[in-house]
């Protein structure tokens, strides 16, 4: 194989390497998901629901659901173990999908600096959350 070829082959095997970053564990998770996330609509010029994780451990959730003209609103505790992020609820509106108390896991089985994939663990669905500026967060009133 001539030079320039092999070190091209190189180059690309590189390059396929480093796209293929290993999925973060635990506490490098943890902090991949800090920042603010955005649920897009069906047409995904929207977002029906946003989702603020702090450094702290604490998240945010607010949004308008589909078929409710109400906005709704969360907040609590999250962690990460492995690949699982959990939540508890401290406090939600009367249409957040869960109770204060409650406890929601799922499995992120993929992030990167413009958006995250997790697993609902009772359903297997999987959903796609975009990253946005926290200026971008619209939470209706």
């Amino acid at each position: 194989m001539a030079p320039s070829l092999l070190a091209a082959g190189l180059l690309a095997l590189a390059g396929a390497a480093s796209a293929q970053a290993p999925m973060p564990q635990g506490a490098a998770l943890e902090r991949a998901l800090v920042g603010l996330w955005c649920s897009p609509d069906d047409a995904g010029r929207g977002c029906w629901a946003w989702d603020r994780f702090f450094p702290d451990g604490r998240f945010e959730a607010c949004g308008r659901a589909a078929g409710d003209p109400r906005p709704f609103r969360g907040s609590g505790r999250f962690s990460v173990v492995g690949q699982r992020m959990c939540y508890v609820v401290d406090s939600a509106s009367e249409n957040f999908w869960l109770r204060p108390g409650a406890r929601y896991c799922t499995d992120i089985v993929a992030i990167d600096r413009r958006t995250h994939r997790y697993r609902d663990i009772d359903t297997q669905a999987e959903f796609v959350l975009q990253r946005r500026p926290p200026a971008q967060r619209r939470c209706p009133s």
